[in-house]
């Protein structure tokens, strides 16, 4: 009995020098592991590692002085064996840092009353502490924060526009500060508003668009340019060939087309039925004989603004409002699909009942905050980091908007770089895809008329040989 107690008071050092060699050997090994990575690691690579053991061993010291540390309140009025106070202890929410090709990229794990307002509010004072632009909070799960240091403005770096690659059904958009690609899913889309000056990107993303589209059999084009009276001489006359149509700023013009377009619209679900089996258009998506219809619309308030008109003028114009409230509501589904720009997509340019039916929202430079709410929702006066108000500065910005609406983005905003478009190859792109242009409005219904009646519709059921009789009330 004696001799096992002793003998287990002597495996107690053993135990201890196991455990600390156990210790040392996997912070050896993290060392080894840590140190290769660093070896093997680019210029820029490096020094984001440096900067990110920086914020590590900072940050216990910087966390009470930004009110992100708590005294632990069990702790408080201890004393020690000889009666004297002890410090109570502080409360550091634990944070891991990881280096990024844009900064750094911090997980924080919160402690009560250290939550996501109190690093919202000190995000201005950490972005300066950890040498970075801007930090961006966000909350990734209960008790668990993402907070994103951008180190310099990844907004500034140029990079080509890049086609859409594969049979994915997708407009892209660019870049935005964390190096991911976004991109508009077309499938069930409603539409999209651009918004923005001008000179600021806002045609050319749309040229963009076209052109990246524009080898595709199964997909076919109607552009409304309103910044020109003869389309020929403006921007997109240069690939109005590859469109089924394309018209100048004339409203009466422009009915006439959108006409064409509602009654597209009406005539698909029986189209869709008879070759596919259901009216769903997105169900098979596009294909040859019933393609995907971009409608794109550059400064659509010149058919649809009725500001200051009166009589016939006005009529015409309240009746495109209507055709364009059909494409807007009606053409989801059944492939037809209207991207709608303009300088400011208030209510007096663009009706609301569109306006808010196009669920994605990209904006360039405005001038007014009311601006950019008419285009990304009033959401946006809140996001004061993201509001287009701050991107006027045309050399810097020219190509940078912000985006909503987006997969990915939970109905929040995001700042987009869009990639240079290098003009002359997308011009070549759609001359080359020319042949593939094809009118797929059908014809309008033939009236039907009796050759007896000089041209009377037969769709009149009254007898006009018959005299009407009219019965006298009797007089009470």
């Amino acid at each position: 009995m004696l001799n096992s107690v002793f003998d287990g008071l002597d495996s107690a050092p053993l135990f201890a020098g196991i455990a600390v060699a156990v210790l040392v050997g996997w912070g050896a090994f993290r060392l080894f592991i840590t140190s290769y990575r660093y070896i093997r690691a680019t210029p820029l690579q490096r020094a984001r590692m440096r900067h990110a053991w920086s914020i590590s061993m900072r940050w216990r010291r910087l966390a009470p002085n930004l009110g992100l540390a708590r005294i632990d309140e069990n702790t408080k009025g201890r004393k020690d064996m000889q009666g004297k106070a002890v410090k109570p202890t502080v409360v550091v929410p634990r944070l891991k840092v990881f280096p990024e090709p844009w900064g750094i990229r911090a997980v924080v794990k919160t402690i009560p009353k250290v939550g996501i307002e109190e690093f919202e509010k000190a995000a201005g004072w950490l972005a300066d502490a950890w040498d970075c632009e801007t930090v961006e909070v966000n909350r990734l799960k209960a008790g668990l924060l993402e907070l994103r240091g951008l180190v310099g403005n990844p907004l500034d770096d140029h990079f080509p526009y890049e086609v859409p690659a594969g049979d994915a059904w997708v407009l892209p958009l660019g870049r935005n500060p964390w190096a991911r690609d976004l991109v508009i899913p077309l499938k069930d889309l409603s539409g999209i508003k651009v918004a923005g000056m001008p000179g600021f990107g806002k045609t050319m993303l749309m040229l963009g668009w076209l052109a990246g589209l524009a080898q595709r059999t199964a997909v076919q084009f109607a552009v409304f340019d309103g910044k020109t009276s003869d389309p020929r001489y403006g921007d997109w006359g240069q690939v109005g060939h590859r469109a089924m149509f394309i018209v100048g700023d004339n409203p009466e013009t422009a009915h006439q087309r959108l006409t064409d377009l509602v009654r597209l619209i009406k005539d698909r679900p029986a189209q869709l039925v008879e070759e596919r089996g259901t009216h769903k258009f997105w169900k098979d998506g596009p294909t040859d004989t019933i393609p995907l219809v971009l409608v794109l619309m550059d400064e659509c308030h010149n058919y649809i603004d009725a500001s200051g008109l009166r009589g016939k003028d006005k009529e015409l114009i309240e009746s495109n409002q209507r055709l364009m409230r059909t494409i807007a509501k009606e053409g989801r589904g059944l492939g037809v699909i209207p991207i709608v720009g303009t300088q400011k997509q208030t209510g007096d340019a663009i009706p609301t009942a569109v306006r808010d039916n196009l669920e994605v929202g990209v904006c360039f430079a405005v001038s007014t905050i009311d601006a950019a709410e008419a285009a990304l929702g009033d959401g946006i006066r809140k996001d004061e980091d993201n509001q287009p108000t701050k991107l006027r500065d045309k050399d810097r910005f020219t190509g940078v908007c912000i985006v909503t609406g987006v997969p990915g983005l939970g109905g929040q905003f995001d700042r987009i770089r869009v990639g240079d478009i290098d003009e002359p190859a997308m011009l070549q792109l759609v001359a080359n895809s020319v042949y593939l242009r094809r009118d797929v409005i059908p014809a309008p219904a033939p009236v039907l008329r009796d050759a007896g009646s000089a041209g009377v519709p037969l769709q009149k059921t009254e007898d006009q040989t018959t005299p009407k009789t009219t019965r006298r009330r009797k007089a009470s």
